[in-house]
């Protein structure tokens, strides 16, 4: 499929704002086009879809009982810091 002179105007004015006297422009458009066409021609039924590309697993062990609620006391006991008013307290930063 190539685009016309007109429409790439078209493109270019509507979309885009690009120099639409440039003859390259039409030339990489088509190019681009062309490329497009090419890809859809592949068959890629036996592809499942997928979200990401990556391998995204749950960071969760199995191994281990996951306890959605800790206390406050407990993670203030974690810290090295010294504990004021239920905060750790850091030293002046200013």
């Amino acid at each position: 499929m190539n685009l016309t002179q007109e429409q790439i105007k078209k493109l270019a004015n509507n979309l885009s704002k690009l120099d639409i006297e440039d003859e390259k422009l039409s030339w990489d458009i088509n190019e681009i086009i062309k490329y497009i066409d090419l890809l859809s021609e592949i068959d890629t039924t036996w592809i499942k879809p997928t979200i990401t590309v990556i391998d995204k697993n749950n960071g969760y062990r199995k191994d281990k009982e996951i306890k959605k609620e800790i206390s406050r006391e407990k993670l203030l006991n974690c810290s090295n810091q010294k504990i004021i008013q239920d905060q750790i307290a850091i030293s002046n930063i200013m």
